[in-house]
């Protein structure tokens, strides 16, 4: 893929223009996000002790539904975002969070290491040391994502 970037300070408005030869996977990714980009936050809206914050995308180390309620876990503190699991898959799926269980979704960018498990699983460390189990039914999509799903010979 060519990017080409022009900077031009006679135009009013950004003009963004997608050239393809065919209209494959990669290609409805960056169609699907450009179309939404004004939709994507870069901060969740989250509680903690009684306040409301703004955490950055970032910040977030992992996001887990308990009890029905979702919970953004970043370095120093847990917050309650008012938003339902698949929302936030459905909203972040082309950035760097994947779910990995039926009850969590990892940023990607705050993973340390990762290393297979017994039946499949893949067991994650966190930046922040902490261990979370990805299970064998998302452990193929997190290698697609991570470019390691090539095939054997």
């Amino acid at each position: 893929m060519l990017l080409k970037l022009i900077e031009n300070l006679k135009i009013e408005n950004t003009k963004v223009t997608v050239e393809y030869k065919e209209q494959n996977e990669q290609v409805n990714k960056i169609i699907y996000f450009l179309e939404h980009l004004e939709e994507m936050e870069n901060s969740f809206t989250g509680s903690a002790n009684g306040k409301i914050f703004n955490i950055g995308l970032d910040e977030i180390f992992y996001i887990e539904s308990v009890d029905r309620k979702t919970f953004g876990y970043t370095a120093e503190e847990v917050y309650e975002l008012g938003y339902k699991l698949y929302e936030i898959e459905e909203r972040y799926h082309l950035m760097d969070y994947i779910r990995i269980s039926k009850s969590c979704i990892i940023n990607l960018k705050k993973v340390h290491s990762l290393k297979p498990d017994f039946g499949g699983k893949i067991l994650a460390t966190m930046e922040n040391r902490e261990k979370l189990y990805i299970s064998r039914q998302y452990a193929p999509a997190l290698k697609e994502k991570l470019g390691l799903g090539g095939k054997r010979r």
